[in-house]
């Protein structure tokens, strides 16, 4: 994205966050040893906190 405002980069922050949990539950950090079930889990975790931060963000200022 180029230019984020606030929102975007605190939603890029707590999707940030919520990935690096979900990584430390699984106990592995070599991403090459993941199976294509905790790949998808672990883009499925950080793509909904982004969406729900945003859409928190944007429901008490929106854009518009």
């Amino acid at each position: 994205m180029i230019n984020p405002n606030i929102h975007e980069k605190n939603a890029l922050a707590e999707a940030g966050a919520q990935g690096g949990e979900f990584v430390e539950s699984l106990g592995r950090t070599d991403l090459a040893t993941w199976n294509p079930e905790e790949w998808a889990t672990f883009i499925e975790v950080i793509v909904i906190r982004f969406q729900d931060s945003l859409r928190t963000a944007y429901a008490d200022d929106p854009p518009f």
